[in-house]
C-alpha cells in the first residue's frame, strides 16, 4: 500500500522521539533523497526522506546509501541552514500525507532563525520543501512552475500553501457516530468506496480491511443489517482509539516467493493465506527492509532488462550480418564455374585477340572438352 495518512500518523509519533536531537550532518544520496545524521548526547540515527514518485516515505534507516562526489545545490543548502540545527517538532497536517520537521537553528551571524522541512508523500506529486519561519519557500527538490502545475506552484521566494485540499474528514476531529451517519448518507455505494470518499487518510488498503471485518465482502452500504452496522461502528471507533492511543502493530505481507507486496499498521485479513504476515519491531524498521527488499528486486529487473536488451541487440545484429553473408552467397553462386573461364582464359591468352566476343578452350578439368567462354570485347586478353 502507499504510505497513507493513518500509517503517517503513528510514524510521525516514532520520529518525534528523535526531538532535541542535533542535525550532524546532511547528506543527498539521489535527487529526490535525503538522509539527516541527527545526534543525541546518548545516541545518533540517521533519518531518510524520500520524494520518488515510486517510493516516497520518511522514517529511520540503518542503510547507508552512497553520496555523490558532488553534493547537489539542495544538499549545500540544507547544509547551511539546517547543519546544528534542533529538531524541536514533528507535525502532520491533520490526516493528510504531508509531515513537517521544525528545527531550532542559528543562522551564519549567530542570529536564532527556524526553519521546516516539509514532506509530501504524494506519489507523482510528492516533495521536500524547506520553508523559513514566516512561511516562505526558500527552495524545493522540485520546483514546480506555471508550467507543470497551474494550481500549485512551489518556487522559492513565494509563500508555501497546503496541496489542495479534497474535502475529506479526518476521524480524529469527529464523533464516531456523527462519521458513521455521513457514512449510511452513501447507501449506494461499497463499504470500502465510502470510506475512502468520505475520511481522510485511509488508503484502499485499509478500507477493504474494514469492509472484509464487518461482513466479510465489500457489499453496499443499503445492503448492511443493523447488527452489521454495529460492526462497523465498532471497527471504526476501534480505530479511532488507535489513533488516539498510539497502538499500532508493524506488519509486512509477502507472497509465496518472500517478495514483499505490502505493509500496514493493522492487522491484514481479507487475503487469507495467500500471503505470509512479518512482524517488525517499529514502523521504521518495516519500512527500511519494505523498501530496500523492493528497490534489490527493482534492481534485479532492471539488470535483467539490461542484459536481455544488450542480448537481443547481439541476436538481431547477428542476424542482419548472416542474411547479408547469404546474400553475397546466392550472388556467388556460379563461383566454381567462374574460377574455371578465369583460369582457362589465363592458360589460353596467347591464343586470345582483342575484341573477341568469345574464345573456344580445351577444358582439361573436363577431359579436354570444348569449352566456349563468353568475353567482354572492350577489354583485352590480359
Amino acid at each position: 500500500m502507499p504510505l497513507d495518512g493513518l500509517f503517517l500518523h503513528f510514524l510521525k509519533n516514532e520520529i518525534a522521539s528523535a526531538i532535541g536531537c542535533r542535525v550532524e550532518k546532511v547528506h543527498q544520496p539521489s535527487k529526490d533523497e535525503l538522509v539527516l545524521l541527527l545526534r543525541s548526547r546518548s545516541d545518533a540515527g540517521k533519518l531518510l526522506v524520500c520524494a520518488s514518485a515510486n517510493s516516497p516515505r520518511v522514517h529511520f534507516t540503518n542503510s547507508a546509501p552512497e553520496n555523490p562526489k558532488t553534493p547537489p545545490m539542495f544538499c549545500m543548502l540544507l547544509r547551511k541552514h539546517l547543519t546544528g540545527g534542533i529538531l524541536s517538532g514533528v507535525r502532520q497536517a491533520d490526516l493528510d500525507r504531508v509531515l513537517f520537521l521544525d528545527f531550532d537553528c542559528t543562522n551564519e551571524i549567530g542570529d536564532k532563525a527556524k526553519f521546516t522541512l516539509c514532506v509530501e508523500i504524494m506519489a507523482k506529486h510528492s516533495n521536500i520543501i524547506l520553508i523559513n519561519e514566516e512561511d516562505i519557500i526558500v527552495d524545493a527538490v522540485k520546483r514546480i512552475n506555471f508550467t507543470k502545475s497551474e494550481v500549485r506552484q512551489v518556487l522559492p521566494g513565494m509563500a508555501y500553501s497546503l496541496p489542495p485540499s479534497q474535502g475529506k474528514l479526518s476521524i480524529l476531529d469527529y464523533s464516531v457516530g456523527t462519521l458513521m451517519g455521513k457514512l449510511l448518507e452513501l447507501k449506494d455505494k461499497r463499504i470500502s468506496d465510502a470510506l475512502l470518499s468520505l475520511l481522510q487518510g485511509f488508503s484502499p488498503l485499509v478500507c477493504r480491511e474494514m469492509a472484509d471485518f464487518v461482513c466479510g465482502e465489500d457489499v453496499k452500504l443499503k445492503d448492511l443489517s443493523n447488527d452489521k452496522v454495529e460492526v462497523f461502528y465498532e471497527k471504526l471507533n476501534s480505530c479511532k482509539n488507535a489513533l488516539e492511543t498510539n497502538t499500532f502493530k508493524a506488519l509486512m505481507l509477502k507472497n509465496s516467493e518472500e517478495k514483499p507486496v505490502d505493509f500496514s499498521f493493522m492487522d491484514i485479513k481479507q487475503y487469507a493465506t495467500v500471503y505470509t504476515v512479518h512482524r517488525f519491531a517499529n514502523l521504521s524498521e518495516l519500512l527500511d527492509e519494505f523498501y530496500a527488499e523492493r528497490d534489490r528486486i527493482d534492481r534485479m529487473r532492471q539488470r535483467a532488462g539490461d542484459v536481455n536488451r544488450v542480448i537481443g541487440n547481439a541476436i538481431a545484429r547477428t542476424a542482419r550480418k548472416l542474411n547479408m553473408q547469404r546474400d553475397e552467397l546466392a550472388v556467388c553462386g556460379d563461383r566454381e564455374a567462374l574460377r574455371i573461364n578465369a583460369e582457362l582464359i589465363n592458360a589460353n591468352q596467347y591464343k586470345l585477340q582483342k575484341g573477341a566476343v568469345f574464345c573456344d578452350v580445351e577444358n582439361y578439368y573436363d577431359a579436354n572438352k570444348i569449352l566456349r567462354i563468353p568475353l567482354d570485347p572492350s577489354l583485352s586478353p590480359s
